[in-house]
């Protein structure tokens, strides 16, 4: 099976002999083996893990699509960083803010904004294995 990971900036992933995928479904996790049948399914912020000939690599995404069709997986999604380009630091830095941010509600804040900031970092960090 092949699957290709695709933003709008790069392609993160383009890898053949892909023995299983685990994809953040909407509703839950999604797993894909060799000759699945086609599909097409939004994702969630998650988790994308492959299964490379008993090697695995993990993918820190903010959610989009993922088609299957013909023994491929294509997964569009808005942002996805490999475990290996996570900075870990940046992504601590990035969660202490938000929560600053919304710990001063009385604030002029977008609560929203914020929100989607703390949701993004603590998914980098819990791809990352780190907490």
């Amino acid at each position: 099976m092949r699957i290709k990971v695709i933003t709008p900036e790069r392609t993160v992933l383009d890898a053949q002999d892909v023995q299983h995928v685990l994809l953040p479904g909407e509703g839950g996790q999604l797993g894909i083996l060799p000759r699945h049948v086609s599909m097409v399914s939004s994702l969630a912020m998650g988790r994308i893990s492959v299964d490379l000939s008993g090697e695995s690599l993990d993918i820190a995404t903010t959610g989009g699509f993922a088609e299957v069709f013909q023994n491929r997986v294509t997964v569009l999604v808005d942002t996805a960083e490999k475990v290996s380009e996570i900075d870990v630091e940046r992504a601590r830095q990035a969660r202490k803010r938000a929560q600053e941010r919304l710990r001063r509600r009385a604030e002029e804040i977008d609560e929203a904004r914020a929100l989607a900031a703390l949701a993004r970092a603590a998914n980098r960090l819990r791809v990352a294995g780190v907490e």
